[in-house]
Parts: C-alpha cells; structure tokens; sequence
C-alpha cells in the first residue's frame, strides 16, 4: 500500500475483498483486498487490485485490456521495486543501521536503486 500511495495512487483497502470494475460488464467478476479504482488510474479499462493469497503474498488482479495502457510487468516491476526498497529501509532500521544514501542507476533492464547503511553507534 505504502509503495502505491508514494507512486501517488489513492488505494482502498479491503480485508475481506471487494469487487474490481471491469471495462466490459460481462467479464469475469474479480475481486482484491487492495485496490486503485480507474479513475485514479489514468488510461485505465478497469481498477487494478491486488488479491491476498494463501501464502500471504500478492497477486496482481487488472482488466487484461490494461496490460497495453501502461499497466503490465513493466509497472509492477516499478511497484515491486518501490515495495522492496521500503521493506528494505524498514528492516533496516529495525536491526539498528541508519540509511547513508540511495542511489538510482540505470542497468539495461531498467532501473535499480542501491541503498547504503551505517551501523548506528
């Protein structure tokens, strides 16, 4: 949730799951435990969710239509990355070391972000 809210996406979220909106209304009814509704999705078909799967990680759940709006493996790969990075830092903290810096660089697969800690004294 914290990696799509700095993206800048106003996510709802839903404990139990709730139903996503579909471009067509005769397609498959999904539901998710995390959603962006498409008006908060620019280009979108449908809302784009994430859905809690029994081994506690995230699928994403999207209208296959936004696959080809900017919504496939290349933004979930940024959402990913975003998640890590934060889950990283948290870590991090926890085990007493203090961010020094963050680097962006740009590998042929796209970006990577480098982190460096300090151990605290």
């Amino acid at each position: 949730m914290e990696a799509l809210k700095e993206m800048g996406y106003e996510v709802e979220v839903h404990p139990e799951g709730a139903q996503l909106n579909s471009y067509y209304s005769e397609q498959e009814a999904k539901a998710a435990n995390i959603i962006i509704r498409r008006q908060h999705l620019r280009g979108a078909y449908g809302d784009i969710g994430f859905s809690r799967q029994s081994d506690g990680q995230f699928a994403m759940v999207k209208d296959e239509l936004d696959e080809h709006r900017g919504y496939g493996a290349r933004w979930l790969g940024r959402v990913q990355q975003l998640y890590k990075e934060k889950q990283t830092l948290a870590m991090a903290r926890a085990k007493g070391y203090t961010l020094k810096g963050r680097e962006v660089i740009e590998t042929s697969e796209g970006q990577q972000v480098r982190l460096q800690f300090v151990a605290r004294r």
